[in-house]
């Protein structure tokens, strides 16, 4: 056993690298320049972490949140490699404390937001220490094709400045093609090496419906077909998840509330609640989930339009990251559609405006299409996969259609046989749908066992079977 499948299982536990791990792990520790697409539970984190075990410097990861830079710390930590941040959160002695173990290279990992590295003072330290390689988390927030476009995100092309002959390496759960060309270009990667996943989660069963008022009573006969399970629902706004959290209380589910506008202290409550199984369901805005540390969610669910693509497929990849099946609900109405292009409209600089406009339109088209919702979301991010046959509702609706036309193709046989195969297709109809003709009496046909069996398909509908 090598040293690299040592720590992997020493350290964090695992028998085996999951898909494109260990060639991430070896393109880093070949000091090469990465980027890495996996999806929302592929195990990116431990591809820029056990590298890191095998070096002697300081790892700089970059991260857009406060929240998943303390759960990763935390994480480590607790693994016993020493990690700290820098951050807003934290009072001056705190962060001047890390930066003092940061020189003394006491930390395997230091996690800092991307508005740090604009100062050149903090440049001025990095360049003090040891630095095995810079980790860009959520790299998507650098491309203003990206559905999360950061601008602080885009300073980040100093580090190469700063910086040449230290590897970077780049991870999203999210990207096009084109949001990776963007992703290269603007951090000025040397040469990159590209891997990634297939976007397909063959154990998430997708279900899509237009909601019916504010879709409550669809939540519950949900969670009713699903009792006991685990999940997370996702809210349009802070109010909604309030209220959505109280009315499940109210049906006996232990659920609550999550969202920015709550304090520290009752986000880590609520956290740790659902991590440790106190409570079932948490009722969040988009800002619960991220880096989540609970691998046995079994649903999530969306009341109304989500703004694109790329977060519906970031947010459902929460469910079922232990590999069992999972599921997957959507509610929406035309109005999310309006509210959401207004908020567009008003939140992002004009330049990206459009952007967010084709990836809502995108998002939108989902919802009411009749295709299969496994291929449609590959097909956006430019995989090709078959029809998933059973695993969303469009299909299964398909399979349902293709049992009952197979049905009613044995009554049209059945009656051609039972009229003695000497009629043609009108007369054939007219015995499924119990007419009254003169023609069909006088021969005896209303008497036949299948008289009137297929009286509740049209003319139309029974002339497209035959």
């Amino acid at each position: 056993m090598n040293t690299k499948h040592k720590i992997l299982k020493d350290i964090f536990g695992h028998d085996a690298f999951r898909s494109f791990q260990e060639e991430v792990v070896d393109t880093i520790l070949a000091k090469k320049d990465v980027l890495t697409i996996l999806p929302t539970g592929g195990g990116k984190s431990l591809c820029y972490q056990l590298p890191t075990l095998l070096m002697s410097g300081t790892t700089i990861v970059i991260s857009p949140l406060i929240a998943l830079m303390q759960d990763q710390i935390k994480a480590l930590n607790e693994l016993n490699i020493r990690s700290a941040m820098i951050s807003s959160l934290q009072d001056n002695q705190e962060n001047a404390q890390t930066l003092q173990a940061l020189l003394k290279e006491e930390l395997k990992f230091m996690y800092v937001s991307p508005e740090r590295l604009s100062s050149n003072d903090f440049i001025g330290v990095l360049h003090r220490i040891a630095i095995n390689y810079f980790v860009i988390d959520e790299a998507h927030c650098v491309s203003a094709w990206g559905h999360e476009f950061r601008a602080e995100y885009r300073n980040l092309h100093r580090l190469k400045q700063f910086f040449p002959q230290t590897p970077i390496c780049a991870f999203t759960a999210t990207a096009t093609k084109k949001v990776q060309a963007d992703i290269a270009a603007s951090l000025n990667l040397h040469q990159p090496k590209h891997f990634r996943a297939k976007t397909v989660r063959d154990n998430l069963d997708i279900c899509v419906e237009p909601r019916i008022s504010n879709g409550k009573t669809q939540i519950l006969n949900f969670l009713k077909i699903h009792q006991g399970l685990c999940g997370i629902i996702y809210t349009f706004t802070r109010k909604e998840s309030e209220s959505l959290a109280h009315f499940l209380c109210e049906n006996g589910y232990k659920a609550k509330a999550y969202h920015a506008g709550l304090n520290s202290e009752v986000k880590n409550d609520v956290y740790e609640d659902f991590v440790y199984e106190k409570i079932d369901i948490v009722v969040a805005t988009i800002a619960f989930g991220m880096g989540i540390d609970k691998s046995n969610i079994r649903f999530v669910i969306h009341t109304s339009l989500p703004k694109t693509l790329e977060n519906y497929y970031q947010e459902i990849g929460r469910a079922g990251r232990d590999g069992e099946m999972a599921y997957v609900y959507l509610l929406y109405a035309k109005s999310d559609e309006v509210k959401r292009k207004i908020q567009i409209q008003e939140a992002i600089d004009s330049t990206y405006k459009q952007t967010g406009l084709d990836k809502l339109e995108a998002m939108y088209r989902y919802c009411v299409s009749n295709h299969c919702r496994h291929k449609i979301i590959a097909n956006y991010f430019e995989d090709e996969i078959e029809e998933c046959k059973t695993l969303c509702d469009n299909c299964t609706k398909e399979a349902v259609e293709q049992v009952n036309m197979s049905i009613e193709a044995q009554k049209f046989l059945s009656a051609i046989y039972r009229s003695e195969q000497r009629f043609g297709t009108n007369h054939i109809i007219d015995i499924l749908r119990g007419s009254k003709n003169q023609k069909l009496l006088e021969f005896g046909h209303n008497k036949l066992s299948v008289y009137g069996l297929g009286e509740k398909k049209s003319k139309n509908e029974w002339t497209a079977i035959a």
